[in-house]
């Protein structure tokens, strides 16, 4: 059991630096639209495959625990729902801002800064309830 939980850890922690990388990546090619939105895109899909990886395995420990619904189980679910609906915010505003030639940086930036408080919310209440 603790391999999976170590697992999931781990996953949580690259499903961070993946946002963090995608503020990153913004930033540095904020001066070319194309490359802009080439990697902007390529970060999405980053994105929601780590999310579902991390979606998956929380599946299995939670599975192997026999389906204990504790309030860290609660808030992780949580959290789990709120990521995508703020990617998938981010993506549909940044799709029409693109198709007016607007590069929408500050918006992106904002949403995953707030994705990143959300994972941290969530890891410090699963440390400070334990």
């Amino acid at each position: 059991m603790n391999y999976l939980i170590a697992y999931h850890k781990y996953l949580v922690e690259i499903l961070l630096f993946v946002i963090v990388a995608n503020i990153v990546v913004q930033l540095v090619f904020k001066d070319n639209f194309e490359r802009f939105v080439k990697f902007t895109r390529i970060g999405y899909f980053t994105f929601w495959a780590f999310w579902a990886m991390v979606v998956f395995s929380g599946l299995v420990v939670f599975a192997f625990q026999r389906g204990l619904l504790s309030n860290i189980v609660i808030v992780m679910i949580i959290s789990a729902i709120l990521l995508p609906i703020l990617d998938g915010y981010r993506a549909i505003k940044l799709g029409k801002l693109w198709r007016e030639n607007s590069k929408g940086i500050k918006l992106s930036i904002t949403i995953m800064l707030a994705e990143i408080v959300i994972i941290a919310a969530t890891i410090v209440y699963t440390v400070m309830a334990k």
